[in-house]
């Protein structure tokens, strides 16, 4: 089967209806195909030049390199011509952290917006839906550079026949707009929604500002999608559980329904949704390996280590696997109770800066 054919079936299948060893069938000859088209990258040849390994010889996905998501921020990872870019992300940054440049071609954003719609179709079927977003129509303007929370609007707005910002920008900061809550009130009597927004900024602004107001809604088939900023959360001692309370407490909705997914800009399209019991589920697209913080090898189930994220979508630059730098465990494998097939796991954070320090060496080796 030939690379294009076997991403075809992939992203034509039901995301989670492949069981382990199916899914390592299909995605390894895929990994092997990218691996080497991204060896054309100077910097990812010198990496598997310096590790002794080739792409065509690697038998299981746990010996594919994986680059360390700081890497994006120090290297042009790309693997096509400049001029078949045509759109580039960029992560959150801070003066103090440079942002993460990812380089799309039209092929990796086709491939990406097709997985986005596989996985969220698992959660809402096949009726396009209103979409309410937590933030402000801004975060979704048109513009070639694109920041990780646009990416998010915008990718999961593909099912939406509609779409109301629920927030809006006054002097400089985010405040509740609440002739949109009215509209989304409104639209919500006659027809299902679906909600998108930020964990943070669900947290501290549209929360907040709904129960100063004393307002509620009520959407009671809603599916609420959110991610990201769990780590000022934590911060605050804010649990999952905590968290899904008030919200759905705020949209009157059940709060098995209120869904957080992992994902990041390095590997958009691939993300990891949460199941009625709160397990983070692995599309088949897509692969995630736990690996010890001193040796890199991979963890068994339970263990605590790094989360490594691979994923055959991108065409444009190495995605086929990255080491973030968060820190989670793999809770099973085919046998979650909520009957979806594959990986499942859990995310516990951020690693401390000593956990990651040196995952970079060999890359950075010139």
């Amino acid at each position: 089967m030939t690379d294009e054919k076997g991403l075809e079936a992939l992203l034509t299948m039901p995301p989670y209806s492949q069981g382990e060893q199916e899914r390592k069938d299909l995605l390894l000859p895929l990994i092997r195909q990218g691996a080497r088209k991204a060896c054309t990258n100077p910097h990812i040849r010198s990496m598997y030049a310096k590790l002794g390994i080739v792409p065509e010889r690697m038998q299981e996905l746990h010996e594919v390199p994986a680059v360390p998501v700081r890497m994006f921020k120090s290297f042009d990872l790309s693997t096509v011509d400049r001029s078949e870019v045509t759109r580039v992300l960029r992560s959150s940054g801070t003066t103090a952290q440079h942002a993460s440049v990812v380089p799309l071609n039209k092929a990796t954003a086709s491939n990406q917006t097709r997985a986005l719609r596989s996985i969220l179709g698992a959660y809402l079927g096949d009726k396009r839906r209103v979409m309410l977003v937590i933030d402000h129509p801004g975060v979704n303007s048109p513009s070639r550079e694109l920041t990780a929370r646009g990416a998010g609007v915008r990718g999961l707005s593909i099912y939406a026949k509609d779409i109301v910002y629920l927030l809006r920008e006054e002097g400089g900061k985010l405040v509740l707009d609440t002739e949109a809550v009215e509209k989304a009130r409104r639209l919500a009597e006659v027809q299902e929604v679906y909600v998108f927004g930020f964990t943070f900024i669900i947290w501290s602004v549209f929360c907040k500002e709904m129960e100063e107001r004393q307002l509620k809604l009520d959407l009671p088939r809603a599916v609420v999608f959110h991610g990201g900023g769990w780590k000022k959360l934590r911060d605050q001692k804010v649990s999952r559980e905590v968290f899904s309370q008030r919200l759905a407490g705020l949209l009157g909705c059940p709060p098995a329904e209120i869904r957080d997914f992992y994902g990041m800009a390095e590997q958009t399209g691939v993300i990891f949704v949460d199941c009625e019991l709160g397990h983070k589920h692995v599309p088949v697209f897509g692969h995630v390996i736990i690996r010890d913080v001193r040796t890199m090898e991979e963890c068994r189930v339970g263990e605590r280590g790094l989360i490594e994220v691979m994923s055959v979508l991108g065409e444009s630059y190495y995605s086929q696997a990255v080491l973030t730098e968060d820190v989670g465990r793999l809770l099973g494998t085919d046998d979650c109770p909520c009957g979806r097939k594959g990986r499942y796991f859990v995310v516990e954070g951020r690693a401390e800066q000593a956990e990651v320090r040196g995952c970079g060496d060999t890359f950075r080796e010139r």
